[in-house]
């Protein structure tokens, strides 16, 4: 059987399982890992491959897997992301990257001894140079490590030291709790870039609208590490471009409580109807908690300091977070 393989504008994407093989016909310099988030620690793997790519006369690749290892592994559905694998590759190609090589996970691939990985999943993938993380670990129960894999002769591997912040490494788990607990501005010192949800405009309950704040509420297209419940300085980006905004995600406490998690958006001097646009919800500072209002003039102040505390930010310069 033959594998999937898809061409965007400067990246080939290619599905490849067990029972596939490989049609790359050009030799490979890649890194491999499940890579959310595509932090700083990853796109130092990334500029490793794009160098040795451009000395060896070879391709650059970036090989993943799908779905999320510990899906198959845990045996859980679904799991929250930090960057789903849309936007992963999105990012890839921006940053270079040739080939995307989306490894089909299933029982049968975790199951595999490292040898066996190496044979049935590796050798065949054409590789002159394979970059990885000191701590990557392949195989049945992660029994294969850097080492292991630097020790075969098929094709050259190079091990990419630890970065770190703050004397902590930086890894995909950091910025995820930093997300949970609010902290923006770090997580996105350590991803690179700001921390970005997709979706689609959906109809709400129109109760900001009534305040003189009229809101965006967004139906995720994904399944996304969800910040932590308040008011945030943000922008969104709507029919190409970006809105300063601040954004809430909460239950709506003192009006239409629900139990789901919602995320709506108020956007400055802006007064379009987008309802199904696709937008894009940026999350830059964490203002204050969510909380419930004993009456309407309340909510109503409290909502003209958000506002406030939102225009103060970007006067300090801060534009560039209007910007791809």
């Amino acid at each position: 059987m033959r594998p999937r393989i898809m061409v965007g504008e400067n990246m080939k994407e290619i599905h490849i399982s067990l029972k596939q093989t490989p049609v790359v016909e050009e030799p490979l310099t890649a890194c491999i890992g499940y890579f959310d988030g595509l932090h700083l620690g990853h796109q130092k793997l990334i500029e490793e491959v794009k160098q040795v790519a451009e000395k060896r006369n070879t391709r650059s690749a970036l090989i993943t897997f799908e779905p999320d290892p510990w899906c198959v592994i845990k045996g859980l559905r679904e799991i929250a992301h930090i960057t789903p694998m849309k936007q992963r590759m999105r990012i890839a190609e921006a940053m270079g990257i040739e080939y995307w090589i989306i490894l089909d996970f299933s029982k049968e691939m975790a199951d595999l001894t490292p040898q066996d990985f190496h044979e049935r999943v590796l050798k065949p993938l054409h590789l002159d140079t394979l970059v990885c993380g000191y701590d990557f670990h392949y195989g049945r129960k992660g029994e294969g490590d850097a080492r292991q894999l630097q020790s075969q002769q098929d094709f050259e591997v190079h091990i990419i030291d630890e970065v770190s912040s703050e004397h902590k490494k930086i890894s995909s788990t950091r910025i995820e709790e930093l997300i949970k607990e609010g902290s923006m501005e770090k997580a996105a010192r350590f991803m690179g870039r700001w921390y970005d949800m997709e979706g689609s405009v959906k109809g709400g309950s129109r109760v900001g609208r009534k305040h003189g704040f009229p809101t965006a509420n967004l139906h995720l297209f994904e399944l996304y590490v969800m910040p932590k419940k308040g008011v945030y300085v943000g922008a969104v980006k709507v029919q190409g471009t970006w809105h300063k905004a601040m954004i809430n995600v909460g239950n709506n406490p003192t009006y239409n409580y629900q139990e789901q998690l919602s995320i709506e958006a108020h956007l400055l001097d802006f007064d379009r109807d987008i309802y199904d646009e696709p937008v894009t919800f940026r999350f830059l500072s964490y203002i204050r908690e969510e909380q419930k209002f004993h009456d309407a003039d309340a909510l109503h102040e409290q909502l003209k300091k958000d506002l406030a505390a939102t225009h103060s930010y970007f006067m300090e310069g801060k534009e560039s977070a209007l910007c791809d």
